[in-house]
């Protein structure tokens, strides 16, 4: 029973895979029972060993690469991009994980966000931050941000861009059918395309760097691709699947030409604090607005009105994961030997997948109870069957 027990937390350690440690764990059930001992001593090592199944380390990340020539984030303005500039400007003279010559905090307004990050970070710590405008909507934005970072590489000597974490993003919700179609056209522009043109203009910069391999991590949601769909979410859901799709196919190209480039995503579920509930509110209202223009009258906001408030108290009083936690999965991913390909932070988002395989009708009576029925901080919405 030690040497299958040994086998297996052997087998557990190579991949971290949630899927992979449940299977390592059943066969290692199953093969336990079929050898005869003392029930104590059964039932000790079986709780042990699962338990280190399941937990064990992936046996490739025992230990961090060190930091090293420089890296970008996008979406610095607020929320999950400012907490990780903060973070590794905190953490960057650390001897034992190197440190990053320059961080590029990306951000809309570079402005409003320097003056943060000088209040915030010491003297000291803000000489590793650089921050550069970054519209991503914008192709000649992305390109003069890639032409920035290049600069200065070639006036430093810099050993390169080693990775880049990608959180920009925008929430627009409402009901698909009277959500005016620009909206779903701006919420794909900066929640994909911003993605896609950033890795455009950046690639060469990663192709040229003196280290191996390089990383790109973008930004999805929930559980990733198995994410139960909530109502009113039509315009940001689709821009995450949209980016889901892109991170795993261009990961794909990158082993197949052998470019060194390892992609990932982080899929946080519900963080705060950002600034996606303050923004929200006022893209909720701006909607209403233009439905009432376009239609000529209030039907949209006397539809879905007590529906969208709700979902708003909903994201008031949902409690949240703290930014800092998805700052710790992006620094695994850009420093870990074998990154994950999704990074899971927050507890539903870690359930999110697991409600996504269920058969089609219980996981939208889950979806929409968690925001508008019995699970929901704010209680069960009043006039809508849930």
């Amino acid at each position: 029973k030690f040497a299958i027990s040994l086998v297996c937390l052997l087998l557990a350690g190579k991949f971290d895979n949630h899927f992979w440690r449940i299977v390592v764990a059943y066969v290692h059930h199953l093969l336990i029972s079929l050898i005869p001992t003392s029930s104590v001593v059964g039932l000790i090592l079986r709780v042990v060993a699962m338990v280190g199944i399941l937990w064990i380390p992936m046996f490739a990340n025992f230990s961090y690469k060190k930091r090293q020539g420089c890296i970008m984030v996008t979406g610095c303005d607020s929320g999950m991009g400012q907490a990780t500039v903060v973070h590794f400007a905190q953490t960057n003279d650390d001897p034992k994980k190197g440190s990053f010559e320059k961080i590029f905090a990306a951000c809309y307004n570079a402005k409003a966000s320097k003056e943060y990050f000088e209040k915030t970070l010491t003297k000291d710590q803000m000489r590793h931050v650089a921050v550069i405008p970054l519209d991503v909507t914008d192709e000649k934005s992305c390109k003069d941000a890639a032409k920035t970072v290049q600069s200065w590489i070639n006036e430093t000597s810099s050993k390169g861009l080693y990775g880049i974490v990608q959180y920009h993003g925008i929430a627009f919700n409402g009901p698909a059918s009277y959500m005016p179609v620009d909206m779903y056209e701006r919420q794909l522009q900066v929640n994909f395309l911003g993605f896609v043109r950033v890795v455009q203009n950046f690639m060469p910069i990663l192709k040229k760097r003196s280290m191996t391999p390089a990383r790109i991590i973008f930004t999805g949601t929930g559980g990733g691709p198995c994410t139960p769909c909530p109502p009113l979410l039509t315009a940001y859901m689709s821009s995450k699947f949209a980016t889901e799709a892109f991170c795993h196919s261009l990961r794909a190209e990158m082993y197949m030409t052998e470019t060194n480039i390892e992609c990932c995503m982080i899929n946080p579920g519900f963080v705060k604090p950002t600034m996606l509930m303050e923004k929200g509110v006022e893209l909720t209202n701006k909607m209403w607005k233009i439905c009432e223009e376009k239609q000529g009258s209030t039907m949209a906001k006397d539809e879905y009105g007590e529906l969208m408030n709700h979902f708003v108290k909903y994201s008031a009083l949902q409690p949240g994961t703290h930014v800092s936690e998805v700052s710790k999965a992006a620094e695994h991913a850009l420093l870990s030997n074998v990154p994950r390909t999704s990074y899971k932070v927050g507890i539903d988002s870690k359930l999110a997948p697991i409600v996504g395989m269920m058969p089609t009708g219980m996981r939208e009576k889950i979806a929409i109870h968690g925001i508008y029925g019995i699970l929901s901080p704010a209680g069960t919405v009043k006039g809508y069957r849930v």
